[in-house]
């Protein structure tokens, strides 16, 4: 209360106790209660900021595949209207909207950042990547010879492989029918280290197949094809899917 109230209370209270005025209760009570609102501080709204998040339909996607985006998941504790704002790695533009279907023309990693704002300005952003892979198929034919002679198949295998599928085919192309034809398979992966290895195999078709849980490197894979004795022609066919 202020000392300019106070000192016109005292001053009522003095002339009615003269018998010179007679103050009104009633009147005292609301300038009592008018100065108490004064004292008191307004309120500050305490809003909250939204939660952004954002959900693929898949994280990972072919060469070209279309994939969706969406920000619906995102809340706001207030119940306000929210607003959505998209930017992709590699794009200068952004984009709005709760949802947004991109595709990728290139293999890779790709960032997506999501910015959701409340209708008082409070926001909230999100980042995401998305893998973007291209199955890979390859088929090689030759021969080895002799016991020095060696043939090299490389293939990718990206980061997000399923699996790698070596098939091959050995046909003996030695002259004298009596000459044994033999090779040596081997697989390496991309830190030089042997998955597999035969020795002394000869005519006849096979295949070796692996899934994300046997190999534990990415890059550059080499089969090998190593002659042992006589000549052989080969056919491989390699697929990596992803």
């Amino acid at each position: 209360m202020k000392k300019i109230t106070l000192f016109f209370l005292i001053s009522l209270l003095a002339i009615g106790a003269s018998g010179a005025y007679a103050y009104n209760e009633g009147m005292l009570d609301d300038l009592i209660g008018d100065e108490e609102e004064e004292d008191k501080e307004p309120v500050s709204s305490s809003g909250n900021a939204p939660i952004a998040r954002i959900t693929p339909s898949n994280p990972k996607i072919q060469i070209n595949e279309t994939i969706s985006f969406s920000g619906s998941d995102s809340t706001d504790t207030d119940g306000d209207q929210l607003s959505f704002v998209w930017s992709f790695e590699g794009d200068s533009k952004q984009y709005e909207g709760a949802s947004i279907d991109r595709n990728y023309p290139d293999k890779g990693e790709f960032l997506v950042k999501l910015v959701v704002t409340d209708s008082t300005g409070m926001s909230d952003e999100i980042e995401t990547t998305v893998l973007v892979v291209e199955d890979y198929h390859d088929e090689q034919s030759g021969n080895v010879n002799g016991n020095d002679d060696t043939e090299e198949i490389s293939m990718p295998v990206s980061n997000g492989f399923i699996s790698l599928r070596i098939e091959y085919s050995l046909e003996s192309a030695s002259i004298n029918p009596l000459e044994d034809s033999r090779v040596t398979l081997r697989l390496t992966d991309a830190d030089g280290v042997v998955v597999d290895e035969e020795e002394n195999v000869g005519e006849g078709d096979g295949a070796w197949s692996y899934g994300s849980d046997d190999l534990s490197s990415t890059g550059d894979y080499v089969f090998s094809i190593i002659a042992e004795s006589g000549s052989m022609d080969y056919d491989v066919i390699i697929d990596v899917k992803y």
